[in-house]
């Protein structure tokens, strides 16, 4: 917060500087009738070209721009003794105006570079709120926080209206061992299959959890401990055996466990996770 607030600082202190500056060339320069009208429309906009596309743009632009309008002033001054056409801007108050639009490109393009700046601290702020709400995008994994309020709910809803849910927890054998092993592009494949092989045992609205680096949670809602059963085998059998981006074949070893809530029971979120993590079984070929 304080990095947003010093750089909203900083942009402030130089669009005032940027307009108090404005004023230099406009007094001086519509004093010059139509040569001065134009130059300071040209200002502007060469102002604008550098805050949209930055200091280097904005500079090439201008030192072109200074090169040719300097070498017609040049050109006419000499040559007004031959030609009818006579310029009122004297070459001294080009030098100036030259000098002030470089001043101004630079400040211009210091507030496009904090403009990118903010931009990206935004970015920043937003993916991290994004993991806050989600761990993995990809694979629709909800983190420890939301796994902990969409318990609690369903904790009320059934002590309420009654029913039941059943929590299934499962944790992977040394998955920190098979990022080192494999890499984390392929830990990243095998938690994407992970969630599909979820996706495959649960309802719309269930939902699932990565709540630690190697631990994951699927939500039954509705659901009580006649066929979960069936459901953690059927888990088994798809994620035992997972197969690499190479083609190759890997067996997995992990441990699962579960706890059907019913109404008013007498226990915590918290409670749950440690009795279910407590009592899982393990999985092994």
């Amino acid at each position: 917060m304080g990095r947003i607030f010093n750089v909203n600082k900083h942009s402030l202190m130089l669009i005032t500087i940027l307009v108090l500056l404005l004023q230099i060339p406009s007094y001086i320069m519509l004093e010059y009738e139509r040569e001065g009208v134009l130059l300071y429309t040209f200002l502007l906009i060469l102002i604008v070209v550098t805050l949209i596309f930055g200091t280097v743009t904005g500079l090439y632009f201008s030192l072109i721009f200074i090169f040719v309008i300097g070498s017609v002033l040049l050109y006419f001054n000499f040559a007004s003794s031959t030609l009818a056409i006579s310029l009122t801007l004297p070459l001294q108050v080009f030098f100036m105006y030259g000098v002030m639009l470089i001043i101004l490109v630079l400040i211009a393009g210091r507030l496009h570079e904090i403009i990118i700046s903010q931009e990206k601290l935004t970015q920043r702020l937003q993916a991290e709120v994004r993991e806050f709400i989600a761990v993995d995008v990809e694979t629709g994994f909800d983190n420890n926080y939301r796994m902990g309020l969409a318990v609690k709910e369903e904790m009320m809803r059934v002590d309420r209206y009654g029913k039941s849910f059943t929590l299934i927890l499962l944790q992977i054998d040394h998955l920190k061992d098979f990022k080192k092993l494999y890499g984390e592009k392929e830990q990243k494949n095998l938690l994407k299959e992970l969630a599909q092989t979820m996706d495959k045992a649960m309802r719309l609205t269930d939902k699932k959890f990565r709540y630690d680096k190697d631990r994951f949670a699927i939500l039954l809602t509705e659901t009580g401990g006649g066929s979960i059963d069936l459901v953690i085998d059927k888990l088994a059998s798809k994620i035992k055996t997972h197969q690499l981006l190479n083609g190759k074949y890997v067996t997995l070893t992990f441990r699962t466990g579960y706890f059907v809530y019913e109404p008013r029971l007498d226990t915590t979120f918290e409670e749950i996770v440690s009795r279910v993590e407590s009592e899982m079984v393990s999985h092994e070929l």
